[in-house]
C-alpha cells in the first residue's frame, strides 16, 4: 500500500513541475495582460504614464516595468527593447506591435501596444493608449492600424516573470539601479 502511495506521489510531484515550466512563459503573459487590464478605459494623455493617464508608449513601459522590465519611453525606442523581431503572423500575447504615427508616409513608428489575443484566422487584437479611446483593445486588422504596422517583438522570452506585479518599492529600487553608471 505504501509503495502505490509513493507512486502516486512522484507522479503527481514530476507533473506538477513539467506543466509548471512547460507554462512559465503563457503564465507571464497571462500575468501581463491581466495587469493591463486593469487600466482599461484609463485617459489619454501625451506623456503621460502613470495610471492616472497613459500616453502609448507610457503605457507599455509601466505595465513591462511592473513585472521587472525596463523599456524606453518611446514607441521609437522601444523596438530596441525586444529581444526577437517576429512577423505579424507568428505574434503572441504579450508581444510589442508598432505602428508608424498619424502620417503613415513617414517611415517612423509612432505608436506601440501589446498583443492581446489572437484569433483562429491569426488577426489579432491589442491592449495600448488610444488618442480617442485610452486605455482600450483594438483589432490589428482595423484599415488605420492595418496599414500602419511595421513589427512586432517578444519581450517575454523562455525566462519566467514574477506572477505578480512587484512591489512598486522594488520597481523604483531596480529602476534606479539601472541608471547609475
Amino acid at each position: 500500500m505504501k509503495l502505490k502511495y509513493k507512486g502516486l506521489i512522484i507522479l503527481l510531484f514530476s507533473f506538477f513541475f513539467v506543466s509548471h515550466s512547460y507554462s512559465q512563459t503563457e503564465t507571464a503573459r497571462d500575468s501581463v495582460l491581466q495587469f493591463a487590464s486593469k487600466y482599461l478605459k484609463v485617459p489619454y494623455k501625451r506623456g503621460g504614464s502613470t495610471p492616472k493617464a497613459f500616453d502609448c508608449s507610457g503605457f507599455t513601459s509601466f505595465v513591462y516595468r511592473s513585472f521587472g522590465y525596463n523599456l524606453y519611453r518611446t514607441a521609437d525606442g522601444q523596438i530596441k527593447n525586444v529581444h526577437t523581431i517576429v512577423c505579424k503572423s507568428g505574434v503572441k500575447p504579450g508581444d510589442l506591435v508598432f505602428f508608424k504615427g498619424r502620417n503613415a508616409s513617414q517611415n517612423r513608428i509612432g505608436h506601440v501596444g501589446i498583443v492581446y489575443d489572437i484569433d483562429e484566422d491569426g488577426s489579432f487584437r491589442f491592449i495600448h493608449a488610444s488618442v480617442k479611446y485610452g486605455v482600450t483593445v483594438t483589432s490589428a486588422s482595423k484599415i488605420y492600424y492595418n496599414t500602419r504596422f511595421v513589427a512586432a517583438g517578444r519581450i517575454l522570452e523562455e525566462r519566467p516573470l514574477p506572477p505578480e506585479p512587484l512591489p512598486i518599492k522594488q520597481i523604483k529600487i531596480q529602476t534606479k539601479e539601472l541608471l547609475l553608471p
